[in-house]
């Protein structure tokens, strides 16, 4: 015949059905992505803040660690214990305000015969400071929530009378996002002339 039916065409197009399908998947495909690319994002930040919280500890602690050690230390070369280490309530064994007192230098950097470092907690900062009318004081670190110490005899015991070394104990928070990352660190400074006191009267 020369008039025959036509041949089907090899091949065919997408239906509207499958296009919507290849669609839908496309979709959650990007969207997987993007929320693992979210969630490494947060995690990487958040590492990066709890770094900075432990550099911000370790600072916090040496510094201190090298002004208390002195605590008591008097220019003629004596120790007074009783007066190296003050709390700021002596009815209370643990304190969020204390002082060290000492010859030399103060966290400040003043020099004198008998100078003295404040440590508090204001405003979320650990800050030092003189006994000066005014104050003066200097922020060490932010994100401070609390700061806690407690003087130790020889025996171990809490006593702010005969310290040889004070137990501190920081506490770090920081927002990030719908959290709070919360750091701690504690550690205790022996005070280096109450040590040698107590080697010179034994």
């Amino acid at each position: 015949m020369i008039g025959g039916s036509s041949r089907p065409a090899s091949g065919r197009g997408f239906s509207l059905v499958e296009l919507l399908v290849a669609m839908a998947l496309g979709v959650l495909l990007v969207s997987a992505a993007g929320t693992l690319f979210v969630a490494t994002r947060q995690t990487s930040v958040e590492q990066e803040r709890i770094a900075e919280m432990n550099e911000n500890l370790r600072f916090a602690a040496d510094f201190m660690t090298r002004d208390i050690r002195a605590a008591g230390l008097l220019a003629s070369g004596a120790f007074d214990p009783a007066n190296g280490i003050e709390p700021a309530d002596p009815t209370e064994d643990e304190q969020g305000v204390f002082t060290v007192r000492k010859a030399g230098m103060n966290c400040l950097g003043d020099i004198g015969p008998w100078v003295a470092s404040v440590y508090s907690v204001q405003g979320n900062r650990l800050r030092c400071g003189n006994d000066d009318t005014p104050p003066q004081n200097q922020p060490l670190v932010s994100g401070v929530a609390s700061l806690r110490a407690v003087a130790l005899n020889a025996n171990g015991d809490p006593d702010w009378d005969q310290p040889v070394a004070l137990r501190i104990e920081l506490v770090l928070e920081r927002d990030a996002g719908a959290q709070v990352l919360t750091r701690a660190l504690e550690f205790t400074v022996s005070l280096r002339n109450a040590v040698l006191h107590g080697h010179q009267s034994g």
